[in-house]
């Protein structure tokens, strides 16, 4: 089997999942009826008959951006596990398939579903807001488009991009390490945590040497730049482990 046979029977897989096809339909629903409730609110419409949808909207959105957090964290797992939730994944390797190939398939077909899974819950509501707030919304784009003609925005761009996929990568790790299980997901936020402390301390550590020795260096340390390379150091370091942990498995 090709590489490209396997790319298109993993995003076949992830496309026509019918569960998860409900739940993304059901969130863009959602955010379709919180975009369309806000528009009211948004354009700074009074009177009392108002005040019960401002007191709906705030726990509403708050509620659905909470389902969204949960969804950006499952639905990953979800994608990443299934082989080994359905015991396929032996069968998969005896057809011949390089553990290697169907490790990076495997995360490549994760990160293009999960953006067009994001891209379906959000293109409703920003239609919607285009509608209503259309020169807005244009002035909004200008700014947006001329914020990234700056080198500032794109490392911020940049910076977005290698962390989510950092964060498959470790996805995958984990759910090799624990051939799927469910509870792996609390390892994950284990690892992210443990990540997030040892940054945080070289940051604070490196800006305390900053005041003290009034070094021009460390401004690199806290900066976009310095989570890129942190993000870049996680890919390398959790696709070697990865990889290592599947080619070794006893399947």
């Amino acid at each position: 089997m090709t590489k490209t046979n396997i790319f298109k029977m993993e995003l076949y897989r992830n496309l026509n999942d019918r569960a998860y096809i409900i739940v993304i339909s059901v969130l863009t629903g959602l955010f379709t009826l919180a975009t369309a409730l806000g528009v009211p609110l948004l354009k700074g419409a009074g009177g009392h008959e108002i005040q019960p949808l401002l007191y709906f909207e705030i726990p509403f959105l708050v509620a659905l951006f909470i389902a969204f957090w949960a969804f950006a964290i499952i639905y990953p797992w979800h994608l990443l596990s299934t082989d080994y939730n359905n015991k396929v994944l032996s069968l998969v390797i005896a057809s011949g398939v390089k553990r290697s190939n169907y490790y990076f398939i495997k995360i490549i077909a994760t990160i293009l579903t999960n953006m067009m899974a994001y891209f379906v819950i959000g293109i409703l509501p920003v239609v919607i807001l285009a509608g209503f707030f259309n020169a807005e919304f244009v002035s909004f784009v200008q700014t947006f488009i001329k914020g990234f003609t700056m080198a500032e925005g794109w490392i911020i761009l940049l910076s977005l991009i290698f962390s989510s996929i950092s964060s498959i990568v470790i996805f995958y790790f984990v759910v090799i390490f624990t051939k799927g299980k469910f509870w792996g997901i609390f390892v994950y936020f284990g690892i992210s945590l443990g990540l997030g402390v040892v940054v945080s301390t070289i940051n604070y550590s490196m800006a305390f040497v900053g005041t003290q020795t009034m070094s021009d260096s460390t401004p690199f340390f806290g900066s976009s730049w310095f989570d890129i390379a942190v993000s870049i150091a996680k890919i390398i370091v959790f696709v070697f482990v990865g990889y290592r942990t599947l080619n070794r498995q006893d399947l």
